[in-house]
């Protein structure tokens, strides 16, 4: 039974929701999971617990609208995942979508060079040391 970590759609029109799951290939995309890993919500909002100040409201009736004062607050993606679990499929053979790779790359939980590294891969981070360099010219003799 090959496994896949995969993202299956939840929420409503125009306002996707991915449930990031462990999952069976041959399931549909919204198919029972084996288990359910994360979720990932690609719209982004305000987080919930930031108080916007008044100037924000543009529904205030009567008043004009007056200028922050220089602050800006910016909108974020939100992504809630269970490390544990995703490192336990993915050491026991689990194989992750396109997707889900390049968020685990952006999240920090695969770092390049790994096993699923594409042509869309960030660059593997390297420190100039002589011996990387001696060890990676004895490769290529």
């Amino acid at each position: 039974m090959p496994v896949r970590i995969r993202l299956a759609r939840h929420g409503y029109k125009k306002n996707p929701l991915y449930h990031i799951v462990a999952i069976n290939s041959k399931r549909p995309r919204e198919g029972k999971p084996l288990e359910t890993l994360g979720i990932y919500d690609p719209i982004p909002r305000f987080r919930k617990d930031l108080k916007l100040p008044s100037e924000y409201n543009v529904f205030l009736s009567g008043e004009p609208q007056q200028e922050i004062s220089g602050e800006i607050i910016k909108k974020e993606k939100e992504i809630k995942w269970n490390l544990e679990r995703i490192n336990y499929w993915l050491n026991v053979g689990a194989q992750p979508t396109r997707s889900v790779v390049k968020l685990l790359e952006r999240g920090g939980v695969l770092t390049t060079p790994h096993k699923w590294q594409h042509n869309w891969s960030p660059e593997p981070s390297t420190t100039p040391s002589s011996t990387s360099t001696t060890s990676s010219s004895q490769q290529t003799i």
